[in-house]
């Protein structure tokens, strides 16, 4: 497996030293310049993955060193973190606004340092893969253009399914710009800053809520991409047997931090010898989902029932809430996202998720079934069929 290049720029050879032997320990490839002119030479002859860069050196500091790279095609998307001295405001938002990502201060906490190197070249990862995504989505769309080109027969049919997928891409692309990749870098900055400068227990407890809005992003963003590979076949699944208990179990402790804010009881009645046939990562997210939409809108302190049944050669898996309806046009809407009715009233109904998208799309690939349904009693039952191993 090829690893990370950092390039580590600081006029202090100590510096570079400590940084060099905390990276190597975590299987980081490393490099160095000590100075901004010579940071900017290996840039021009070199590809680095991020640059970790000291503010204060001498002939051209960081901020210069960062506007530069920021305005080359070629080292322009390299997160850049600063490394300073001290928490200075002014200092940090001006290298904010140069185009760094993130800063670390001197001396170098450890854990601190590699959890922040990991945060942004996981970013950096994953814009990469959205990038490639648009390019095969813009691919695809030129080869469906030729085939309207060689085909009158199916001319109206065709020009259907063009404006189809370019609807699909134009929605998933806007669903990145606007909830990705504007906020997250201010987010993540900003929230750490925040958390070190400040002391007042209110204050933290606002800074509290931006991390969990950014973690929401990252979700937001892991969402788009797996949508984007079920839509366009590009997710290789993996058929095995999976206890239908493990994948409850595994997709429950994942929503924990949820469980316990909105005081849910969970109740689970799944026998452990009822083995589905199916992908275990892609059912382990479609369980996750599910119990996510009940959670999210079942009432505080209420009970949700995750329970299994047997019908025929299948197993019937469904998560019970005691929240309020679907609004019943929704219903038939729940499973395609991108077709849901602009003029929709659901102001006083349980709302659709982008998440039950995600469950339709995994059971189609599994060629199963899976039902939202109203109860007469209260509350909504979502529940999918799979066969038995």
């Amino acid at each position: 497996m090829k690893k990370n290049r950092i390039l580590i720029v600081d006029d202090v050879p100590d510096n570079i030293k400590v940084l060099q032997a905390i990276l190597s320990a975590a299987s980081y490839e490393t490099h160095y310049a000590l100075s901004g002119k010579d940071a900017i030479m290996l840039c021009v002859e070199h590809s680095f993955d991020l640059i970790l860069l000291d503010i204060m050196m001498p002939e051209m500091d960081g901020y210069e060193v960062c506007k530069y790279l920021k305005s080359k095609d070629k080292t322009k998307d390299i997160p850049v973190i600063f490394l300073t001295a001290k928490i200075d405001e002014e200092a940090i938002i001006k290298g904010f606004e140069t185009g760094a990502q993130d800063y670390v201060t001197k001396p170098f906490n450890t854990q601190e340092l590699i959890a922040r190197v990991n945060t942004h070249l996981d970013l950096k990862q994953k814009n990469e893969a959205l990038k490639f995504m648009n390019l095969q989505l813009e691919e695809r769309v030129a080869e469906r253009t030729m085939e309207l080109a060689d085909s009158n027969k199916s001319l109206e049919e065709a020009n259907h399914q063009l404006l189809t997928l370019e609807d699909s891409k134009n929605d998933f692309l806007s669903l990145m710009s606007t909830e990705l990749r504007e906020p997250l870098n201010g987010i993540v900055g900003f929230a750490d800053m925040l958390e070190y400068s400040i002391k007042n227990k209110t204050h933290l407890r606002y800074v509290k809520f931006i991390k969990q809005a950014c973690e929401k992003l990252i979700g937001v963003s892991d969402i788009a991409l797996l949508l984007s590979a079920l839509r366009f076949d590009r997710y290789e699944m993996k058929i095995q047997g999976i206890p239908a208990h493990d994948i409850v179990k595994e997709s429950v402790d994942k929503l924990r931090p949820l469980i316990s804010e909105r005081k849910i009881k969970l109740k689970i009645s799944i026998p452990k010898n009822f083995i589905i046939r199916g992908d275990e990562r892609l059912l382990v997210i479609c369980m996750e989902k599910i119990l996510e939409n009940a959670i999210g809108n079942a009432p505080s302190k209420s009970e949700i029932l995750v329970g299994a049944e047997l019908q025929g050669q299948n197993v019937k898996i469904f998560v019970q809430d005691s929240g309020i309806h679907f609004a019943e046009g929704e219903v038939n809407y729940t499973f395609r996202f991108f077709e849901l009715k602009k003029e929709q009233d659901t102001q006083n109904f349980k709302r659709f998720t982008p998440g039950l998208v995600v469950v339709k799309l995994v059971m189609d690939l599994h060629k199963a079934k899976v039902e939202v349904e109203n109860r007469s009693e209260g509350g909504v039952q979502v529940s999918f069929l799979l066969p038995q191993y």
